[in-house]
């Protein structure tokens, strides 16, 4: 994801190829959507950020493994 139109996220589903919505990546990242409401921002700003997200659930594995070391 990113600016200039490069690495675009594509699905293919039951109507053919179609770019996916914001919601969609962030969901990807671990988010979970039915408690986020997304800002009124730009979509390509919105891809940007999932694009620089971590995956949430990932992270709060590696966290509960560092407390249980410390």
């Amino acid at each position: 994801m990113g600016t200039g139109g490069h690495n675009v996220p594509l699905i293919k589903d039951d109507f053919g190829i179609r770019k996916l919505t914001p919601k969609e990546c962030f969901a990807f990242q671990g988010y979970p959507m039915d408690k986020y409401i997304l800002p009124p921002i730009a979509n390509s700003k919105l891809y940007m950020q999932a694009g620089n997200s971590v995956t949430a659930p990932l992270i709060e594995r590696i966290s509960k493994e560092i407390i249980k070391v410390l």
